[in-house]
């Protein structure tokens, strides 16, 4: 098995929860987080040709499969993305709010060792909670470990095993 990046990303910009009448399940982005989102799509090679380069030149690689919570916001931050790469966009309980991070892990694994490059929108309790389970057990983390809404952790999965992970912070939009 080959080493392959995995890469989470906390939603964008969402309406408040206590501005938001509806289920929270139904919270659109907000304007920002629509920019957040494209922002996102700008990061990986999915642009079409033509399109302007991302701010900070090189790109991570064309995903090959997107998954995500079925929270719209989560949907949302990815939909730029799907669009750009004509990928749906698959949603997965395992990445809802409340999930368990060790199952996640297992999931994890399992989208590993079947290879390409997945892409993951969640929340971030459950993001917060993987990165507890990924220091337990000994991942190395480089740069700033935050878990800002829009940002990337990418992580690096080698032989079965989650051994290293490396934060990207959102773009300013």
């Amino acid at each position: 098995m080959s080493r392959v990046s995995i890469y989470l990303i906390r939603h964008a910009h969402a309406v408040a929860r206590d501005a938001w009448a509806g289920s929270d399940r139904d919270r659109p982005l907000t304007e920002r987080g629509v920019k957040e989102a494209e922002a996102i799509a700008r990061r990986f090679d999915a642009a079409p040709p033509g399109a302007p380069a991302h701010k900070h030149g090189a790109r991570e690689s064309r995903p090959t499969l997107l998954m995500s919570s079925g929270a719209e916001r989560c949907v949302a931050t990815l939909q730029p993305l799907a669009m750009a790469c004509r990928l749906p966009v698959v949603t997965v309980d395992y990445l809802s709010e409340g999930s368990d991070a060790p199952d996640l892990v297992l999931q994890l694994k399992e989208l590993a060792f079947a290879g390409g490059v997945p892409v993951l929108c969640s929340h971030g309790d459950v993001i917060w909670a993987l990165v507890d389970v990924l220091q337990g057990a000994g991942t190395r983390f480089s740069g700033s470990l935050e878990v800002r809404k829009a940002s990337i952790l990418v992580l690096e999965v080698d032989s079965g095993s989650i051994d290293s992970a490396r934060y990207i912070p959102p773009d300013k939009v």
